[in-house]
């Protein structure tokens, strides 16, 4: 299948989203000043922030207008559609409250460390997501 040219901006778009985090990993962990974790934070706000426009530019009209016909769409593909809208739901939900609860409070007192546990099963959540959108794409 060949991709359009919306499309590929699209998995670009993610894919860069993605590693913005994992870029944000090295400094977390090595802890040496605070900044680190500060700016572990803003790649955070920036991958959530191209992670939304991309939803807002093409996957909620994209989903608004499958709604239609989804009868007529097999079942593996509908239910591959769901999982995706779902898990990349629940991604962006608890991301959002994570980041939220980091812009709330002084950026120096760090309160998203409170909720670190989360950040993983969130990456793995959203790795999902992506790989599912990238069926959707390919199938």
């Amino acid at each position: 299948m060949t991709l359009d040219l919306q499309d590929s901006i699209v998995i670009a778009i993610q894919i860069i989203a993605l590693i913005l985090p994992t870029l944000g990993v090295y400094p977390y962990l090595i802890r040496t000043k605070n900044r680190n974790l500060i700016m572990h934070g803003f790649l955070c706000v920036l991958a959530l922030i191209l992670n939304l426009i991309t939803i807002f530019w093409v996957m909620i009209p994209t989903f608004s207008s499958t709604i239609a016909y989804m009868g007529e769409i097999p079942i593996l593909q509908t239910a591959i559609i769901l999982l995706h809208a779902s898990f990349g739901a629940v991604s962006i939900i608890l991301g959002s409250i994570i980041i939220a609860s980091w812009i709330i409070h002084p950026l120096g007192e760090l309160s998203c460390s409170k909720t670190w546990r989360l950040m993983i099963p969130i990456y793995i959540i959203w790795i999902v997501t992506l790989i599912l959108g990238l069926i959707i794409v390919f199938y």
